[in-house]
Parts: structure tokens; C-alpha cells; sequence
């Protein structure tokens, strides 16, 4: 993830929120510290904070043809 945060690369994670429920996200990470990922989230348009702990995998984006 830090290095997604270096070269602004969008990485795809899989999440738990407090309750349990499983998510997937697709984020462009921002800053990587404390425990937490800053990472504007593309799934809810907005610059979310994710606790580390509750991240279930990551994995790069396939690059897209243009």
C-alpha cells in the first residue's frame, strides 16, 4: 500500500467494517500511517480512512487498455 501511496496507483481491497460485513473497494491510497490507510475511494466517491486491521486483502489493479 505505501508504495500505491508513491506512485498514486489505485489498489483493490477487500474490508470489514465494525459490524462484520465484508466489502470490496477499489481505492487510490493517499497516506499510509498510525494503523490506517487514507485513500480516496473510488466505490464511495469520497476520501475515506480505513483501519489496517480490518483489511482482508489487497491486490493491484489489471492496467487498462485507453
Amino acid at each position: 500500500m505505501q508504495a500505491a501511496v508513491l506512485t498514486g496507483e489505485a489498489l483493490w481491497i477487500g474490508f470489514v467494517n465494525a459490524e462484520g460485513g465484508a466489502s470490496q473497494r477499489v481505492i487510490a491510497p493517499i497516506r499510509v500511517e498510525g494503523g490506517f490507510v487514507t485513500a480516496y475511494d473510488h466505490t464511495a466517491d469520497e476520501v475515506r480512512t480505513f483501519p489496517l486491521h480490518r483489511v482482508t486483502g489487497v491486490a493491484e489493479l489489471a492496467e487498462e487498455d485507453s
